[in-house]
């Protein structure tokens, strides 16, 4: 067997899913809206939140391509003839 079979991929999948609803419930984030403090003398709290929360989506996102990217899709593409031959 070279692909893996749906029942096999349905974990993998299970577990993202719980992530992506993680962080779109963490990305409405109603508890710093009345904060009027900052971060570093001069960047509201709310808003160091959301650049960290760019730096956890961006770093979810890395590790879902490297976990779940479709690889036999890139075989398929490699495998094709180029363009224009026959």
């Amino acid at each position: 067997m070279t692909s893996a079979s749906p029942s096999r991929a349905a974990p993998r999948g299970r577990w993202m899913r719980v992530v992506i609803a993680a962080l779109a419930i963490l990305h409405w984030d109603f508890w710093w809206w009345d904060d009027t403090r900052v971060v570093f003398g001069f960047l509201p709290v709310g808003l160091a939140y959301h650049g960290l929360y760019s730096i956890a989506a961006g770093a979810v996102w890395a590790l879902f391509m490297r976990v779940a990217w479709p690889d036999h899709l890139e075989a398929w593409a490699s495998a094709r003839e180029p363009r224009g031959e026959p």
